[in-house]
Parts: structure tokens; C-alpha cells; sequence
């Protein structure tokens, strides 16, 4: 399932990510839950990893500027145990899924705007991760790079429009999304959680919400029909 999760199936991130904090001292219920997992893939065989780029390249067009994109999201203190907030976020080259996550914080944020900040700066690297690797190819990529984050208050401080005693201790991370901006590599929009793809990367969402992000991520299959 970890291979499928990283390189297939990014549908099941969450789940499967949940299921492999409990490697140790596992129960009854976990093996159900994997068992669940397993299922739900097998009912599946349709679904993967869905490419779908918009626009066309010929492979020889060096003026062609390929578009980098991003949403990112968090679930606030969503481990029990230690109180840390989980990260998710997926990255689009021309609209098609290349890079997605979703992992626990190494800290603990204090506010629900510091676990999104903690989300969104991850997403950034990865961005620019693939904007390297683009550019190294002696290729083009439309600026700014747009990445999209459901929680005003990031939005906000990455944008340079407010800033209180309250996030002071998230300066560092804000100054390096300001940097970003400023130099006019990105675009920090914010994004209704309605059309939050990110967010089957850090929690449970309802059927039919997890249905139509996941059909936007792995395509559609007969089982949702």
C-alpha cells in the first residue's frame, strides 16, 4: 500500500498514512482498517494517478512556458497523542497532479493559522523543487506561480497585509513567503475549502466530497457511479 500511496494512488494518502502510525502496537482495529484500505482499492482497479495536462508541447518549442501550481492545507492538532497538526498539499505541472504529501508537522502549532503557514512553506519548496528542475531542462515557466491556501490568515501574512503579536513567533516562515511574493515567483490566492483538493491529504472528508476531489486527482471509476 506505501508503494500504491506514493506513486499511483494518492487517494489513499490519508488513510494509509494513519494506518502506518500504528506500526507498533497495533489492535484488532488496525488490521480492520488496513483490511478497509484494501477493499476500497481492489474495488477501485480504475483509479490512479490522473494526468491530464492542459495545453500542448511539441518537445521542441523553447518558448513554451509550462505552468506550476499548488494547493496546500492542514488538520489542526490532528494527533492525538502529541497535538501536532498534519500537512497536505499536491502540486500540478499544467494542471496534471506530479507531486503530492501528506505528512505530521514536526512541531507543535500553537494557532490553526501557524499549522496552514507550516503547510503552505512546504508547499513552496516543493514548488520550487519542480521549477528547478524545469528550468535546469532549459525550459521556460510562467510567473508567478500560483499557490492556492483555504486559511485567511496565511493568505494575509504572505501577503504582507497583517501581522500581530499573536503570529510574531511564525515571523521567520511569513518572511520567506513575503520573499517569494516580492520577487515575483508567486501568487498566494485564497481558496474556498469547497474546492480544496489538499484536504483528503490530512482528514476524513464525506463521501461525496471525497469523491469529487478524488475524481479531479485519479479519475472516475465505476464505483462512484
Amino acid at each position: 500500500m506505501m508503494h500504491m500511496m506514493r506513486w499511483t494512488r494518492p487517494d489513499i494518502y490519508n488513510a494509509v498514512r494513519d494506518c502506518a502510525r500504528h506500526m507498533q502496537g497495533t489492535t484488532e482495529d488496525h488490521y480492520q482498517a488496513m483490511l478497509r484500505v484494501m477493499d476500497y482499492v481492489i474495488a477501485t482497479p480504475e483509479r490512479g494517478l490522473f494526468l491530464a495536462p492542459k495545453g500542448e508541447w511539441d518537445g521542441k518549442n523553447l518558448d513554451f512556458e509550462f505552468e506550476i501550481s499548488g494547493k496546500s492545507d492542514s488538520d489542526y492538532a490532528k494527533c492525538k497523542d502529541s497535538s501536532k497538526s498534519i500537512t497536505g498539499c499536491v502540486t500540478y505541472l499544467n494542471g496534471a497532479p506530479i507531486m503530492y504529501r501528506s505528512s505530521t508537522q514536526k512541531t507543535v502549532s500553537l494557532l490553526v493559522t501557524e499549522a496552514e503557514m507550516n503547510a503552505a512553506v512546504t508547499l513552496i519548496q516543493d514548488m520550487l523543487f519542480v521549477y528547478e528542475i524545469i528550468k535546469s531542462l532549459g525550459l521556460r515557466v510562467k510567473l508567478p506561480m500560483k499557490a492556492a491556501i483555504d486559511n485567511t490568515g496565511t493568505v494575509f501574512l504572505a501577503n504582507g497585509w497583517s501581522i500581530g503579536g499573536r503570529t510574531r513567533h511564525v515571523e521567520v516562515k511569513t518572511n520567506f513567503l513575503r520573499e517569494m511574493k516580492e520577487t515575483g515567483m508567486f501568487e498566494f490566492q485564497w481558496i474556498s475549502t469547497q474546492d480544496k483538493k489538499a484536504d483528503v491529504f490530512t482528514k476524513n472528508v464525506g463521501g461525496p466530497e471525497y469523491n469529487r476531489f478524488c475524481e479531479k486527482l485519479c479519475g472516475s471509476d465505476e464505483y462512484y457511479k
